[in-house]
C-alpha cells in the first residue's frame, strides 16, 4: 500500500511540475508583452482537463464538445476567461508556438489582467489528431463570494470549461490522479 501512495505522490509531483513549466512558459511570454504572470489554478485546470478529455473521447476538436464555455467556467470564480484549444501537435512548445502565431489565440494568451491559468492535454490514439490540448486563462473575482455564479460578459472569446467533482472513494481519487498525470505528459 505504501508503494501505491508513493507512486501516486510521484505522479502528482510530476504533473504539478509539468503544469508549472507550462505556466512559466506562458507567464514569460506575457511578461515579454508587459503583462503580469499567471498562476496555475485548480478550478481552471479542471475546466481545461474536462475540455481536453471530451475532445479526445469524441475525436472532435471543438470548443463546445464538453458543453458551452460559459457553462464550463461558471464555477471557476473568474470575472473574465478565455480558452484556447488545439489538436495534433506533439508538445506544449509546439502548441504554444502555434497559438502565438494565431491572432485570436494570441489575444487570449495576452488577456489583460489575467492572473490564473489551467492547462491540460489528453490522448486518444484511435482518433485522427491523437493529442488534444486545452488552456483556460482568466482573472479571479476578488469581490465575489464563493459559490456564487460568475457574471456573464455576454462575450465569447473567438478561441474560446466546471470543476472536477469530489471523489467518493480512494479508488476514484487514485484513478483521477493517474488520469490527471497522463493528461499533463507530452
Amino acid at each position: 500500500m505504501k508503494f501505491i501512495w508513493l507512486l501516486i505522490a510521484m505522479m502528482m509531483a510530476v504533473a504539478s511540475a509539468r503544469a508549472e513549466d507550462i505556466t512559466a512558459m506562458i507567464s514569460q511570454y506575457r511578461r515579454e508583452h508587459g503583462l503580469p504572470a499567471v498562476k496555475t489554478d485548480p478550478k481552471l485546470t479542471a475546466v481545461a482537463v474536462r475540455q481536453a478529455q471530451a475532445m479526445a473521447s469524441s475525436g472532435i476538436m471543438d470548443h463546445d464538445v464538453a458543453g458551452s464555455f460559459a457553462s464550463r467556467i461558471s464555477g471557476a470564480n473568474v470575472v473574465t476567461g478565455a480558452e484556447n484549444i488545439a489538436a495534433g501537435t506533439k508538445t506544449w512548445a509546439d502548441t504554444l508556438r502555434m497559438w502565438k502565431e494565431s491572432p485570436g489565440h494570441n489575444q487570449n494568451l495576452l488577456t489583460p489582467g489575467a492572473d490564473l491559468l489551467g492547462v491540460a492535454v489528453a490522448r486518444n490514439e484511435n482518433t485522427h489528431y491523437k493529442v488534444y490540448w486545452a488552456m483556460v486563462i482568466g482573472r479571479r473575482d476578488l469581490k465575489r463570494k464563493p459559490g456564487t455564479a460568475a457574471p456573464s460578459s455576454g462575450r465569447r472569446r473567438a478561441n474560446a470549461a466546471a470543476a472536477v467533482p469530489a471523489e467518493s472513494s480512494v479508488g476514484e481519487w487514485v484513478n483521477h490522479a493517474i488520469t490527471s498525470v497522463k493528461n499533463l505528459l507530452p
